[in-house]
C-alpha cells in the first residue's frame, strides 16, 4: 500500500522551520560583512549553498516519510554499511576532496558532501535496528571460569560487536581529522545504549573503553595537545592572538552581547572570526541578541528535544522510539558542545549549531532525520489480540508496545 505524505506532528514541524529559518537569517548576518569586503553580494556564497542544500532536505524530507519505518528497520545495517564505506572513501583519489588538511569530503561533480554529518542519522538507525527487539542477556550458571567463558563469556562477547563497529566509526572520523563530529556521534550512541536498556555494566565497559580511545586520540596528536593546553592560559600573551584566538573573540563579543545585545547587524566578533558562519555561530547571536537572544535560540533547540523525546515515549514502536530519542540526543549533544565551545568552556573543536549554522551537509542532513522521524510517527500502533495477550505471561504483556529493550 502506498503511503501519502502527512505532517504526523505538526508543532514538531513548527519548531524546525523556526529554528531553519532563524539559521538563514543568522548566516546572513554573521557573513554579509565579509561578502562585501570580497566585493560579493551578500546574498552569494553561503548563504545561496544554504538554500540549496535546504532545497535537498526539503525534498529529502518528502521521499524519506514515504518510506515504512519497517523498512527503515530492515535497511538500518545496510545504510550503516553504506555510511561506513563512505567514511573510508573520504581519502580515496578522484573523489576524495581535501581542504586546508583535511579529508572530510565526498566530491560527485559539482556536489560535495561530507559524509560524518550523515553518519549521525546512520547510527541512529543502526542502533535502532538492533536494539528495538533484542533479548535481554541471562548469564547460565557455570561451575568454574572455564565453564563460565565457554557458556557466556564467548556467547556475550558477539554482543559488543555492534558497539566496537560504532568505535571504528568513530575513529574513520577522528582520523579525517575531525575530533567534534567524532565526539557527537560517540554521544548519540551513548544516549541510544541508555535509552534501549543496555545493562549499565556494559554501559560502563564501553564508556571506559570509549574514554581511553579519546584520551589516546588527544595525546597522540602533539597539536591537539598543544590546543587543550593553549585553552586553559588562552589569555595570555603567547596564546591571546594564536591558538586562544577564536575562543578570545568569542567570549569578548558574547560578553559584550550584555542582556539585549548590540543589536542586528552591529557585531564585531562576525568581522574577525573566520568561522562567524559555523563553529562560532552562537558567538553573534549571543553578542547581537544578547542573553535573552541566546536563550530563545535555545528554547528553539531544546523545544525541539523535548518534543521528539516526548514523542519517543509514545511511539507506536520500540525501533521508532529509538529513534526519535537518538534523533534527540544529536540534536541536544551537539547544541550542548557548541554552546561549550563558543563560550570558553571547551576548546574549539569545530561542532555546528544544529540548523543555525551554515554546512549543507549538516542542514541536509537534518532534514533528513526529521524525515525518517516523520515516518515513524506515522506508524501505527500494533494491535494486541485480547485473548493472546491474556495468554500471555504478565511482564510481558503489550510488550511490542513498550520499548523493553536489552542488555548487551
Amino acid at each position: 500500500m502506498t503511503r501519502r505524505l502527512k505532517i504526523a506532528d505538526p508543532t514538531l514541524m513548527i519548531w524546525v522551520l523556526l529554528a531553519t529559518l532563524l539559521g538563514f537569517f543568522f548566516i546572513f548576518d554573521a557573513g554579509y560583512a565579509r561578502e562585501i569586503a570580497q566585493n560579493r553580494s551578500p546574498f552569494s556564497g553561503e548563504i545561496r549553498q544554504q538554500f540549496f542544500a535546504l532545497i535537498a532536505g526539503i525534498v529529502a524530507f518528502c521521499g524519506l516519510s514515504l518510506i515504512s519505518p519497517e523498512k527503515w528497520k530492515r535497511w538500518s545495517k545496510g545504510l550503516w554499511v553504506i555510511s561506513f564505506v563512505s567514511l573510508l572513501l573520504v581519502k580515496a583519489p578522484v573523489i576524495g576532496l581535501t581542504l586546508n588538511g583535511a579529508a572530510r569530503w565526498i566530491k560527485l561533480g559539482p556536489v560535495t558532501i561530507q559524509p560524518a554529518e550523515f553518519a549521525k542519522l546512520a547510527v541512529i538507525l543502526y542502533l535502532a535496528g538492533l536494539l528495538a527487539h533484542r533479548d535481554q542477556w541471562k548469564a547460565k550458571p557455570a561451575r568454574d571460569w572455564g565453564q563460565n567463558l565457554d557458556r557466556n563469556f564467548m556467547k556475550w562477547l558477539p554482543r559488543l560487536l555492534p558497539a566496537l563497529w560504532v568505535l571504528i566509526a568513530i575513529w574513520l572520523i577522528e582520523d579525517e581529522p575531525d575530533l567534534g563530529t567524532a565526539s557527537i556521534v560517540a554521544g548519540i550512541a551513548g544516549a541510544m545504549f541508555l535509552a534501549g536498556g543496555v545493562r549499565w555494566k556494559s554501559i560502563l565497559g564501553i564508556g571506559a573503553v570509549g574514554a581511553l580511545m579519546i584520551g589516546w586520540l588527544v595525546t597522540h596528536e602533539s597539536y591537539r595537545m598543544d590546543r587543550f593546553n593553549a585553552h586553559a592560559t588562552r589569555w595570555e600573551a603567547e596564546h591571546v592572538d594564536t591558538m586562544g584566538y577564536q575562543t578570545v573573540q568569542s567570549e569578548l563579543a558574547m560578553a559584550m552581547g550584555g542582556a539585549f545585545g548590540v543589536g542586528p547587524g552591529g557585531g564585531r566578533g562576525k568581522q574577525v572570526m573566520p568561522a562567524a558562519t559555523t563553529d562560532f555561530m552562537m558567538t553573534t547571536v549571543a553578542e547581537e541578541m544578547g542573553f535573552v537572544g541566546s536563550m530563545a535560540v535555545l528554547t528553539v533547540l531544546g523545544a525541539i528535544c523535548f518534543r521528539l523525546i516526548k514523542l519517543a515515549g509514545k511511539a507506536a514502536t520500540p525501533f521508532g522510539g529509538l529513534v526519535l530519542a537518538g534523533f534527540a540526543a544529536w540534536i541536544g549533544v551537539q547544541t550542548s558542545v557548541n554552546i561549550m565551545m563558543a563560550n570558553g568552556f571547551l576548546p574549539a573543536i569545530g561542532v555546528p549549531l544544529p540548523f543555525l549554522s551554515y554546512g549543507g551537509s549538516s542542514l541536509m542532513a537534518l532534514w533528513m532525520a526529521l524525515g525518517v522521524s516523520n515516518s515513524v510517527l506515522l506508524a501505527k500502533p500494533v494491535e494486541v489480540d485480547s485473548k493472546e495477550a491474556a495468554r500471555a505471561p504478565s511482564g510481558h504483556r503489550g510488550r511490542n508496545r513498550r520499548a523493553r529493550l536489552s542488555g548487551a
